[in-house]
């Protein structure tokens, strides 16, 4: 919190000074109470902008872009603060109040800028990048798996399911679906640094003075905005205003986790930035969950390296299987592909078992008790010889497309 007061303390410190210098020069001499009105008018002239920036944001007046350019902000800016500035100085006449303010005003927003884009830690500034935000994303992810993790030691097995969200978002009731909002184990859902409305408090900064000030409008980004917009903005678990990080991937064992328009984990091979997955696996089938897989997809433009999502079979594991003396065993592998990156930066899974699983016959995997059997129950399809092969075929396939591209 600190370091957030000292990036603006700092910044507004340089525009007085600046400010105050332009006027003192352009005047051409001292003029009598000048740090004082210039303070006074940037005091009040960030009230008003900030005013005019919640009140907008709040009515969804302004655009839904995330790169909110400098350029808005300063335009904004300086028509809110004439008004005050010819106020305290308008002995001067309009023309000359006028020249002060416009000229002023673009003099310390260009050097400002200027010190932003190559020495930022002058201001006690870290510019928001994309990189920035994910690791923020990362960040917060991990505060649900810590839920998840308590949950887990409090109840012996892991939740069966995560929706996400706040109590607002659910209508305010006392239980929301959610295991870990109902029973307290999280107040909200984190922030999605990501998310698709956050434009004026966590604005993106790409490199460069001109990207800063006049904004780089991502065609990404737009067409993310435009599938996934309506899903975000309808469910209630990605918030109250839809910029709380939400569980992309329903569970076909629960029909209430689907989303509108039936979509699950992509739209149109788009994934949804800062949009979590959860799943979990009842492994010795009694009813409750074993293990579980829990992952984040990244910015709209890092394709990343995971392929972790299989779209045909809607699972995000495959089977193994290998035969020893007549007994055929499953190998669980938390890793599925369909040949399509998904945009996941960060995965992790927690209670999947070490070693091979029994399929068929009396004795258990090597090294354990004989007559150890378990059985496991796959995402979406029976396990079954039919279905088994159906999967090795899909993984051919998916090894062929590869081999061709």
């Amino acid at each position: 919190m600190t370091e957030v007061w000292w990036s603006i303390v700092i910044p507004f410190i340089y525009l007085v000074i600046l400010e105050s210098l332009t006027v003192r020069w352009i005047a051409g001499g001292p003029v009598p109470g000048l740090i004082s009105r210039i303070l006074a008018t940037n005091i009040a002239g960030f009230a008003l902008l900030m005013f005019v920036s919640l009140t907008g944001w709040f009515f969804e007046w302004w655009p839904e872009i995330r790169n909110w350019a400098l350029r808005d902000s300063f335009l904004l800016f300086i028509l809110i603060k004439g008004p005050i500035f010819w106020f305290l100085f308008r002995r001067w006449g309009t023309q000359k109040v006028f020249t002060l303010h416009i000229l002023s005003n673009f003099v310390s927003g260009a050097v400002l800028s200027l010190l932003f884009v190559y020495a930022p830690q002058a201001m006690a500034i870290r510019p928001v990048t994309a990189n920035f935000l994910e690791l923020v994303a990362m960040s917060r992810i991990q505060t649900i798996q810590q839920a998840v993790e308590r949950y887990r030691v409090d109840h012996g097995y892991y939740p069966k399911y995560l929706w996400g969200g706040d109590h607002a978002s659910w209508g305010g009731v006392e239980a929301p679906p959610d295991p870990l909002l109902s029973e307290g184990y999280l107040e909200a859902y984190p922030v999605n640094p990501l998310n698709l409305d956050r434009s004026f408090f966590e604005p993106r900064r790409e490199p460069g003075f001109w990207n800063l000030w006049v904004g780089r409008n991502s065609t990404n980004f737009l067409h993310v905005h435009d599938l996934w917009y309506s899903v975000v903005k309808s469910d209630p678990r990605f918030g109250l205003r839809g910029v709380r990080m939400g569980n992309v991937l329903p569970d076909p064992a629960i029909p209430a986790s689907t989303l509108p328009d039936d979509v699950s984990f992509t739209i149109n091979a788009k994934w949804l930035p800062g949009g979590f997955f959860y799943r979990s696996y009842d492994i010795d089938g009694d009813a409750h969950a074993d293990a579980y897989i829990l992952g984040l997809c990244g910015d709209e433009d890092n394709y990343a390296s995971m392929d972790s999502y299989d779209a045909r079979l809607d699972t995000l594991t495959r089977t193994m299987t290998t035969t020893i003396d007549s007994v055929q065993y499953r190998h669980i592998v938390v890793s599925a592909q369909d040949g399509i990156r998904d945009g996941v930066i960060f995965k992790v899974h927690q209670g999947f078992p070490a070693n091979p699983i029994e399929r068929q016959g009396t004795g258990g995997p090597p090294g354990d008790s004989p007559g150890q059997s378990v059985s496991i129950a796959d995402e979406s399809i029976q396990l079954s010889a039919g279905n088994m092969e159906d999967s090795a075929a899909i993984e051919e396939s998916t090894d062929s497309d590869r081999e061709s591209d």
